[in-house]
């Protein structure tokens, strides 16, 4: 981040919540308008932080709302890497808010997010790859991006792998690996179908419930999340 840029965006950071503090030789804006005006200062001088939400204030309607400049926004601050601006720049292709619909666009965004960590843009990735929107359909590729959704914490996308090995939905059915997800999702505190979950069991004996059940808490133990 350039000098200039980075000053800039301190000052506008100074009257919103979860901004950093501001150095001691800038000067405090009198007002909320002051402080836009700083924001938009730091966006120009190509600050991705403030390029961010300026797209969220534009989107909110604080500023509007003003769903084309919101996108211009999240488009500015994502080419530059911004994670949380590529995936509202995807969402925004996804729905056509502010742009035209475009779900390859939004696979893209989704995608460049994913790769960067977010388990949200993952699980997106894996409902992408399920439905073939924007990509082509691909249920490997479907496990693969729930699978790292999961590891990030995402309870549904545990739901949606439960229903996949359940139905045998591009891959070879297996209620027992179905069982695992669902304990899984339920144990991170998705409230999932109680009608559900005894259909699964229906098809198990005792033991591979049980075998099931430990592998799910192995998996849970082994990420650390409380159970």
């Amino acid at each position: 981040m350039n000098k200039p840029a980075a000053v800039l965006w301190m000052v506008a950071a100074l009257l919103l919540p979860c901004a950093p503090a501001c150095a001691a030789d800038v000067p405090v804006p009198r007002n909320y308008g002051d402080a836009m005006r700083w924001y938009e200062r730091a966006a120009e001088a190509g600050n991705a932080e403030a390029q961010f939400y300026l797209g969220v204030l534009y989107e909110t309607g604080v500023r509007g709302p003003d769903l084309a400049t919101a996108a211009d926004w999240f488009r500015r601050a994502a080419e530059q890497g911004h994670l949380e601006a590529q995936i509202k720049l995807a969402q925004a292709y996804l729905q056509g808010r502010g742009v035209s619909r475009d779900v390859g666009e939004a696979a893209r965004w989704f995608r460049a997010a994913a790769e960067a960590g977010s388990a949200e843009a993952q699980y997106n990735m894996g409902v992408l790859h399920e439905r073939g929107l924007g990509v082509p359909p691909d249920a490997g590729e479907a496990v693969k991006w729930y699978e790292r959704a999961s590891d990030g914490g995402l309870a549904q996308a545990r739901l949606n792998l439960s229903l996949i090995y359940a139905m045998g939905n591009g891959v070879e059915p297996s209620p027992v690996t179905a069982y695992m997800w669902l304990k899984m999702a339920n144990d991170s505190g998705l409230r999932v179908s109680e009608a559900y979950r005894e259909d699964l069991a229906r098809q198990l004996t005792p033991e591979e419930i049980a075998a099931a059940e430990r592998e799910a808490h192995e998996r849970l133990s082994a990420s650390g999340e409380p159970r």
